[in-house]
């Protein structure tokens, strides 16, 4: 498996980030909603912790770009 650089999410814009729940529904988002869920509530263990931003307890970011590299690595891409 080869490493890639990690995206920095230092210099994003804003529109590099959707609310989670609307994410499942984004053109950018190749999976199902269940799918989306899972990987969500797995986040901590299958790499996907770093394509979430906490705003609030139980409201969350995704910062798109990195979720999609995060996706391409676990597919081996």
């Amino acid at each position: 498996m080869t490493q890639t650089n990690p995206i920095s999410t230092t210099n994003a814009s804003l529109s590099e980030y959707c609310p989670k729940e609307k994410f499942s529904k984004h053109p950018d988002n190749p999976l199902r909603e269940s799918e989306f869920n899972w990987l969500f509530k797995n986040r901590e263990i299958n790499g996907f912790a770093k394509a979430f931003v906490k705003v609030t307890s139980r409201n969350f970011l995704v910062h798109i770009p990195t979720f999609i590299q995060c996706l391409a690595d676990r597919r081996g891409m």
